[in-house]
């Protein structure tokens, strides 16, 4: 039966690429290279799918590859991205110049590995991290970015969802793991609940925008079935990998980007991303304002200690690291720092399970600035941009998600499907890419022109080559 499943499944995902083929039949080959790497940041390394162990796939400390499959597979999205980025003639000054937080972001920790304990670690997986831009380039060089974009996410999506659930039913060895207390957690095609959580959570909302944008489009929904089967798949997912950070999340960002009328206004938008922005003070501190959340937390099926977390945070203070500069970029738990709380604590500690405390620990009080620095501002270009609907809604419901997510969990500036989908939100591409096929006076669709129109207005296609 287990072996009937697989193939039925991978049956049905050919054939929901197949309908994604024939429903948008205009893009590149180059569109797989960046559909590859999502694939792979969703699910788990090659190394892990061509059959390796999975006690190797579970990184702690500094994730460097160490598989030369992995760093194989790295190495060829990173080229192949920067050759036909290259080759599209994309301006990478003009890049850089408009989303200077964003660089100053990655300048920093670049500087960091100065001081970093493994620095040759640090700097592998900063060029990685970096290296999306490039991969992000392929899709913004399309002829239509933005449907380019949701075809990606609905390709990886027909695969990762489907196949999930056939190894939760029928391949327990590969995708069960067990928390510390020895339960079973479901992982689907990753290797750690929380990490279905992620990839449900992010394909979620990108299936949800497709939808809105097909509708949009067409007025019809009934030829969209296969995304409300892949939506009622991906909460399946969420609620047998009990991932209570997604799910809050994913109905937070649901309701984002389904907002219409004066909930989508400028001034609603501003009051949310404030009150995000006081969030983690409220969780670290979460013990003073024990009387307000408790309830919330209680009623999600969690204590106080949010699962452990808030004894990993206890032992992170002023003195662990230098408070100023960190430890270097991804090193602090692969280091003696990391083992010292580990020890302390008498388990393995892979991360501080907060992304703002991470941030820290690799950059210091600058390192939060810099992070600080790249939210407010992305935060306020999109404010001042639109929040209300198509692709700028999704872009402000992705800030707002990552910033609260980040609370449990840790993902900024570590490569994943959120720091992925967040750097690709976050960075403006719109006057730095020229889309294939623009010399051949070929327009984006009617939704893009509204979500991006400063980009196409009072400029021809050749006003955006080098």
């Amino acid at each position: 039966m287990p072996f009937v499943a697989l193939t039925l499944s991978l049956c049905f995902s050919a054939w929901l690429l197949w309908r994604e083929r024939r429903r948008r039949p205009f893009f590149s080959w180059a569109l797989w290279i960046p559909t590859s790497l999502l694939f792979i940041l969703g699910s788990r390394p090659v190394s892990l799918w061509l059959g390796g162990n999975l006690a190797t796939g579970v990184f702690t400390g500094n994730t460097a590859e160490t598989s030369p499959l992995d760093q194989a597979f790295f190495l060829f999205v990173l080229l192949a991205s920067l050759l036909v980025a290259g080759s599209r003639r994309v301006m990478w000054g003009k890049l850089f110049a408009q989303n200077s937080a964003l660089m100053l972001f990655y300048v920093y920790f670049a500087v960091s590995v100065l001081w970093s304990g493994d620095p040759t670690g640090s700097t592998k997986r900063l060029v990685k991290d970096f290296g999306m831009l490039f991969v992000m380039a392929i899709l913004w060089s399309e002829t239509h970015p933005l449907v380019a974009i949701r075809s990606v996410y609905v390709r990886c999506a027909s695969i990762l969802f489907p196949l999930s659930l056939v190894f939760d039913k029928y391949f327990p060895n590969i995708a069960r793991a067990y928390s510390r207390a020895g339960e079973p957690m479901s992982t689907g095609v990753t290797t750690q609940k929380n990490s279905l959580g992620e990839l449900v959570l992010i394909f979620s909302l990108f299936l949800i925008w497709d939808l809105l944008e097909e509708h949009r489009a067409h007025n019809k929904l009934r030829h969209l079935w296969d995304r409300f089967l892949l939506l009622l798949i991906g909460l399946w997912l969420l609620h047998s990998s009990e991932s209570k950070t997604a799910l809050v999340c994913l109905l937070v960002g649901a309701a984002l980007a389904l907002r219409t009328g004066w909930l989508a206004s400028r001034s609603v938008s501003t009051v949310v991303l404030a009150v995000t922005f006081f969030l983690p003070y409220l969780a670290l501190f979460a013990q003073q304002f024990n009387s307000i959340i408790a309830p919330v937390v209680n009623d999600l099926g969690r204590n106080m200690t949010f699962t452990g977390r808030t004894d990993i945070w206890r032992h992170i203070t002023l003195e662990t690291v230098n408070p100023v500069v960190g430890a270097g970029y991804w090193n602090f738990w692969g280091g003696p720092g990391g083992f010292a709380i580990g020890a302390a604590m008498k388990t393995l500690v892979p991360n501080a399970h907060n992304g703002y405390l991470d941030i820290y620990l690799d950059g210091g009080a600058i390192g939060l600035i810099m992070l600080a620095a790249l939210l407010i501002a992305s935060g306020r270009r999109l404010i001042k941009g639109g929040t209300g609907r198509g692709f700028e809604g999704l872009r402000f419901s992705i800030l707002i998600v990552v910033m609260i997510y980040n609370l449990s969990e840790s993902t900024f500036a570590r490569l994943g499907t959120m720091w992925f989908a967040t750097v690709l939100a976050l960075t403006d591409f719109s006057t730095a890419t020229p889309p294939v096929g623009a010399s051949h006076g070929e327009r984006p669709q009617i939704a893009e022109v509204e979500c991006f129109a400063p980009r196409y207005q009072g400029q021809d296609a050749g006003s955006w080559l080098t």
